[in-house]
């Protein structure tokens, strides 16, 4: 015979366990999202610096004015 308290319990832990998976698989997701941009923004600074020094843009030098 099954205890139907128990079927009640389970079920509901099951709707919690699967609501916290997917927001823990979504944050993992946005993480890993914004570190692939990072390492790519990094990679290309790295291949412009060795590579192809004439084709980074030169840095600005604003003088103030008083």
């Amino acid at each position: 015979m099954k205890n139907p308290y128990m079927s009640a319990w389970l079920s509901e832990w099951h709707k919690m366990a699967n609501a916290s998976k997917g927001q823990l698989s979504a944050e993992m997701r946005r993480q890993q999202k914004a570190m692939m941009q990072e390492w790519q923004t990094q990679m290309i600074d790295l291949w412009m610096a060795i590579w192809m020094p004439w084709a980074t843009p030169p840095k600005s030098s604003k003088s103030r004015r008083k």
